[in-house]
């Protein structure tokens, strides 16, 4: 079983309640996502809200919202997201993107997502993922 957190330098997620996990594809997109000019930057499908923190913590300039449907990993990206250094333009919601997206006011300079990726498999028992 993997563990239920994942140290980085200047942040910890705790991932125990969230089906997806910290994976090398997360960390990945997180490190080479480009938001210098972005004032305003959305993660959607946040999970932990690591890509969320790591935008946060590369763009001080930049106030950060992650959209995450599953509850559970809503409030562990919320809890992540508390116990970080970036709390003060940090912004955490529970919704569905396609409502969310027709309903906010709200425009981005960058949005990051990182789906998952299935091609040809079966679908997993697990709901959550």
């Amino acid at each position: 079983m993997a563990n239920s957190w994942f140290q980085f330098r200047q942040f910890m997620i705790h991932q125990e309640h969230s089906a997806m996990k910290v994976g090398t594809d997360g960390v990945l997109l997180g490190a080479w996502a480009d938001g210098r000019n972005c004032k305003r930057i959305l993660d959607v499908g946040t999970g932990t809200g690591l890509i969320a923190l790591m935008m946060a913590q590369r763009f001080p300039q930049s106030v950060i919202t992650g959209i995450e449907i599953d509850l559970d990993a809503a409030r562990q990206a919320r809890e992540n997201v508390d116990q970080s250094d970036w709390h003060d333009r940090m912004n955490i919601f529970c919704a569905d993107f396609r409502i969310w997206s027709r309903e906010s006011q709200e425009r981005y300079d960058l949005i990051v997502c990182n789906p998952p990726y299935f091609s040809k498999s079966l679908k997993n028992p697990d709901v959550q993922r």
